[in-house]
């Protein structure tokens, strides 16, 4: 069984509790404008150009058998319609400037790397956390990765956007111990404005693992100008409580340190003007929605 992955994050600790090793997956059905990993929309391998090193050589202009690469003022120019992502030009470049994004991988291998961790794991109570993009868009890698870590004995979790089909999360439910879930926005028509889908499977779904009665975690990441006033914020905790009552909550704080990824894989960046909250801004949005909800978000 083979996935293809951008990167495993090794002794992280802010996917799910404890030290953990987070696999993150090629592929995703959201678009959401505020992405900071852009790299992971595509299920394909990409060509990624690192801002800033390029010396001229010419090394990967003559090197690539396809013609795809120009130099263009001493930088180096990517033709991707014509671009094969042949890696060529990543071995012979010898400052680095470009690398491949997303391997195939077997999933025996995935778990013998995760297992070195395993002393990690149990002294913190952490394990594995399945991550993308969207991990579902790849169900029988995903789903047997899952497994194998739990008859290692190993705690798992998946960060999902749960915008999919009942038929797809079920097979999961066994091998997942905490399913940390993304809930954007609350309006479906403003969901689907900014992220490319509405939100009804998503709203199905965490209806339903709240009615098997599953660990879960709902997330959403506040982003300036899309969901950061009360009134979109206290909308998101009613339909929550709705759904899923006494289910935890979680607003996550939005940074841009990611969206240099557009330029370098040659996409658009949809929100290029966006910028971080002031520094003390996000602490008083917290809290102005805890003392007119009554409620403490974590």
């Amino acid at each position: 069984m083979k996935g293809t992955i951008t990167t495993i994050q090794r002794m992280s600790i802010h996917d799910g509790p404890g030290i953990r090793s987070t696999v993150f997956l090629k592929g995703c059905n959201m678009r959401c404008k505020w992405c900071h990993n852009p790299e992971t929309w595509s299920g394909q391998k990409q060509l990624m150009q690192t801002a800033g090193r390029c010396i001229g050589c010419r090394t990967c202009f003559e090197t690539c058998r396809n013609s795809a690469i120009s130099i263009v003022d001493n930088n180096t120019s990517i033709n991707r319609e014509i671009c094969t992502v042949c890696g060529d030009c990543t071995e012979a470049c010898p400052s680095k400037v470009l690398s491949i994004v997303g391997k195939q991988i077997d999933c025996d291998s995935v778990v013998e790397l995760l297992k070195e961790d395993v002393p990690f794991y149990k002294e913190s109570d952490g394990g594995v956390t399945v991550s993308g993009g969207e991990p579902v868009m790849q169900p029988e890698f995903t789903l047997a990765l899952l497994k194998a870590c739990h008859e290692e004995g190993i705690h798992t979790a998946i960060e999902t956007n749960l915008c999919y089909p009942q038929e797809l999360l079920k097979p999961l439910l066994p091998f997942v111990d905490l399913w940390l879930v993304d809930l954007k926005i609350a309006d479906s028509g403003l969901h689907k404005e900014w992220t490319g889908q509405d939100n009804t499977a998503i709203i199905g779904n965490i209806s339903y693992l709240y009615s098997v009665q599953v660990e879960m975690v709902i997330r959403t990441p506040v982003i300036p100008g899309v969901n950061d006033s009360i009134r979109e914020l206290l909308d998101i905790e009613n339909l929550i409580t709705g759904l899923a009552p006494g289910t935890p909550h979680q607003l996550l704080e939005f940074h841009c340190l990611g969206f240099n990824k557009f330029s370098s894989l040659g996409m658009f960046n949809p929100m290029p003007n966006c910028r971080s909250f002031l520094p003390g801004h996000f602490e008083k949005l917290k809290q102005e929605l805890n003392s007119k909800k009554q409620i403490i978000v974590q």
